[in-house]
Parts: structure tokens; sequence; C-alpha cells
């Protein structure tokens, strides 16, 4: 890992270079590709860079003037989720607008995993990168800006010189629904699902809940399960064999999924008998019967969004656009809970 450090972290980019010159990227690469309509102040305060920095001209440099695709990488969980299926669909397509050439890197959900991707990111020399793993902490993701790659990162609350950021507002929406069913009933009937390796966003969720019912003399149980559909089917058979009633919290809708299936076949009634709330929404949500109410997102906006500030990155002075974007989840009531 040091030596990959020594390696990579003296790279200097066209992103350097436009800083330091005070310029765009575009002005840099016609500086570089001879271009005719540069000034020769401006083309001397860009020489000057060069020589300052060491400079070695990349695709991005030649890309610009010949009207060739830039590299950008892409670090996301797996595609398995639909939700990040969205997402990514949402980046592909911006992507081919502006005819980048994108590199996708798939983590697993564990840091040690991470951090091998990270150090596959870094080798591969893109010119920018887009990170969606909220395994990463924000010391990590500061430690990929040694390297002078701008970012966009989903999901972390980050800003900096060549850094941008999108917030994911779960939180507080699924808190707000939770809250308000508590606060209606005088028994504690919530259960929540907490699966292994769910991701930071999640466990936040989990630790705000337990946090609030601990605050107001309240109890949620807890299922330690892993995020599979069939794990969470079986373990929900045999648990309403003794439990016939609750509020069920899960991560996501395909796990909601297999809660629903288990208490209809189990000869439970929903939401008679039993509610059933996602916290994370997708298709899935609406495709089953009877539907799950859950919280969603566009997904294939925040794709969408994230690759049109790094184009902005990539091109002009990140000063005087916006780095940080919120966007909050939506409640959709369905007919699993009353």
């Amino acid at each position: 890992m040091e030596d990959n450090k020594k390696m990579y972290k003296d790279r200097v980019t066209i992103y350097e270079v436009a800083k330091v010159a005070g310029v765009s990227l575009a002005t840099v690469s016609r500086v570089i590709n001879n271009h005719q309509n540069v000034t020769p102040k401006t083309k001397q305060a860009v020489n000057d860079a060069i020589q300052r920095l060491g400079y070695k001209p990349s695709a991005l440099a030649q890309g610009l003037a010949n009207s060739r695709s830039t590299n950008i990488g892409i670090m996301i969980p797996s595609t398995g989720y639909s939700y990040v299926s969205n997402m990514l669909d949402g980046m592909i397509e911006v992507a081919k607008i502006y005819k980048y050439i994108t590199s996708i890197f798939i983590t697993k959900r564990t840091k040690e995993d991470s951090g091998q991707v990270i150090d596959s990111l870094i080798k591969s020399h893109v010119d920018g990168a887009v990170i969606y793993d909220d395994e990463l902490g924000t010391d990590e993701i500061r430690s990929i800006q040694n390297y002078r790659i701008p970012l966009i990162v989903v999901g972390h609350d980050m800003e900096g010189d060549s850094l941008g950021s999108i917030l994911l507002e779960y939180k507080d929406p699924v808190m707000d629904v939770v809250k308000e069913h508590m606060n209606s009933v005088k028994e504690d009937d919530v259960i929540l699902l907490d699966v292994v390796n769910q991701g930071k966003m999640l466990d936040e969720i989990r630790d705000g809940l337990l946090d609030y019912a601990k605050a107001n003399n309240r109890h949620i149980e807890t299922l330690e399960l892993h995020d599979s559909y069939s794990i969470v089917y079986d373990s929900m058979k045999e648990y309403f064999k003794t439990h016939r009633k609750g509020y069920f919290v899960c991560p996501r809708d395909s796990l909601a999924c297999a809660v629903v299936n288990a208490a209809l076949e189990s000869g439970l009634k929903i939401p008679e008998d039993i509610e059933v709330l996602a916290e994370i929404g997708s298709k899935y949500s609406y495709i089953i019967r009877p539907e799950i109410s859950s919280f969603s997102m566009d997904m294939f906006k925040v794709g969408s969004i994230a690759v049109r500030m790094l184009t902005k990155l990539l091109n002009e002075d990140s000063s005087t656009h916006q780095k940080t974007f919120r966007i909050r989840a939506k409640y959709n009531k369905r007919s699993t809970t009353k």
C-alpha cells in the first residue's frame, strides 16, 4: 500500500495545471495542442505551470481538444441491488452524453475490500471519479485526493477544492414514520431487521431508532439476519410460529417481501396482524401484493447529478458551483401499513 502511495501520489493532472495557471481545463488543452485562439499571456501562464509541476499530457488534455472521451471511475457496491443499478444507469447515461469512458469498480460491503478497490481506482489513472460506498470513512475518501483526482461522493457530507457530495436523506423520513407509529400505540410492537454488513446509512437509522426508543422508555426488538431473501424468509417462517403480531421495519423492500410472504403463508393478515415497512424502496415495493410501504428516491437522477457535478469539477473552476446536493427520500404509504 505504501509503495503504491509513493508511486501515484506525485501524479500531476491537467486539473492541477489549470488550477495553478488560473484557467479552465479546456484552455490548458488548447495550449498543449497548439490551438491558435489562446492569448500569449495565457499560453505563457499555462506553460509556466506545466514546467513548474512537471506535467505530462494525459488523455483528458487530448480528449478536450480532440473530442475524445475522458475516463471517469465509478466505485459502487454490487449492482445486484436495484437502487444501485438505477443510480449506475443515470451515471452511464450522462457519461455517454459527454462521451466519457467509464471504468466501473465494484466493492463488497467490507472496509478491506473497499481499500483494495481504491488502489485499483488510483492505478487506473482515471481523470475523475464518483464514489458510492458507505463503508468508507471521510478520512479514507480524503486520502484519495492525495492523488489529485476530482471526486463526487454519494452519501457523505463533504466538500473540498476538488470534491463535491450528494447526501441521501433517508434517516429523518424513516424515523418520522416509525416514531409516529410508536406514539400511536401503547404496546412495544416494533421489530427491526438488522442485517449484517448493511452499510453505515442503515446502521445510522437503526441506531437513531434505538436511541429514540430508549429515551422514551420504549423497546424495539432487533432480529439480526444475513442479507438474503431465503434466509430472512426461513427465519420469519420460524418466528411467526410463536409471534403473531408486530410492526416490522426492514432495510430494503426485497427483504420486506420475504417478511410479507412468510407472514401470509403463516396465516397472518396484513396489515391487520402485522405491518411491514421498508426503509429503502424500489420496484419490489409495488410489484408484490400487498404493495409495500416504503421510502423512495430517484436513484437514476442521483447518478445523473453525480456525473454532471464531476464534469464541472473537471472542466471549470469548482468554486463557482454548488458542491453539495441533498435529496430527501419520499414516503410511499401502501397496503402493508395501516
